[in-house]
C-alpha cells in the first residue's frame, strides 16, 4: 500500500562506531520507508577508484579524511535517502555541518561496547582503524567518539539484539518523528526527551 504521509525530513543520516550496524540497519530502513540507500564508504571507494584499505595504505588516514569530507559534501543535499556514514565522520565538525543541513535527521546507532569489541575478526579486518586495535585502544576510541555521537544525534537508538529486532524498534521510534502529525501524545513524547536526543530506545 502506498504511504501518502508527508515526511518532515529529506534524509536519514546514520552515525555510530564501526561495526555498530549502520549499513545493515540502513538498508532495512531504506526498504521500509522506500528511500534510496547510500553507504558513504562505498561512495568514497567509487570516487577514489580504490578500496578504503588501499587509501589508508597508499595515502594514510589524513588523506582519507580529506576525501571523506569531499564526498560528504557531494552527498549532503541528497534527498529521499538513508545515508550510512563511516565511524570517524564525527571527528571533523565540517562533516557534521554538512550532514546536519536542513532536512536531515541524524540517528546515532549505539551498540554496546563489549559487542563491538567481540565483533568477529573477519568483520573488523575490513575496517582499517579497527584492524590493529587491541581492546584498550578500541575502548579509548569508543570513549573519544561517544560524546561526539551524542552531540550530533537528533535520535539515539540501541542495536544490541540483532539487525531485524533493532530495525523494528528504530522504525517504531522514527514513525513518530519522520511524519507530520497532530498526535499530541507523540509530540509530548519527543518534547520530553533529553536535550539533543529526541528519543532513546533501550
Amino acid at each position: 500500500m502506498e504511504d501518502n504521509r508527508k515526511r518532515k525530513y529529506k534524509r536519514i543520516v546514520l552515525i555510530g562506531m564501526p561495526c555498530a550496524g549502520k549499513s545493515s540497519i540502513g538498508r532495512v530502513l531504506s526498504q521500509h520507508y522506500r528511500l534510496a540507500f547510500y553507504d558513504l564508504d562505498d561512495e568514497i571507494e567509487k570516487y577514489a577508484g580504490m578500496s578504503i584499505e588501499n587509501i589508508f595504505k597508499t595515502s594514510g588516514e589524513a588523506e582519507f579524511r580529506k576525501i571523506e569530507t569531499h564526498v560528504t559534501e557531494m552527498m549532503a543535499n541528497t534527498e529521499d535517502a538513508v545515508i550510512a556514514t563511516g565511524g570517524g565522520i564525527v571527528t571533523k565538525p565540517e562533516n557534521m555541518a554538512l550532514l546536519k543541513r536542513e532536512g536531515s535527521l541524524v540517528v546515532y546507532i549505539h551498540r554496546d561496547f563489549y559487542k563491538l569489541a567481540t565483533t568477529p575478526r573477519k568483520v573488523r579486518d575490513k575496517r582499517p582503524v579497527l584492524r590493529e586495535a587491541n581492546f584498550q585502544e578500541l575502548f579509548d576510541l569508543y570513549k573519544k567518539r561517544l560524546p561526539l555521537y551524542k552531540k550530533y544525534a537528533d535520535v539515539e537508538v540501541r542495536n544490541d539484539n540483532g539487525r531485524e529486532d533493532s530495525a523494528a524498534r528504530i522504525v517504531k521510534v522514527l514513525d513518530g518523528i519522520l511524519y507530520e502529525t497532530t498526535d499530541e501524545t507523540a509530540l509530548a513524547d519527543t518534547a520530553n526527551a533529553p536535550s539533543g536526543v529526541r528519543s532513546l530506545v533501550e
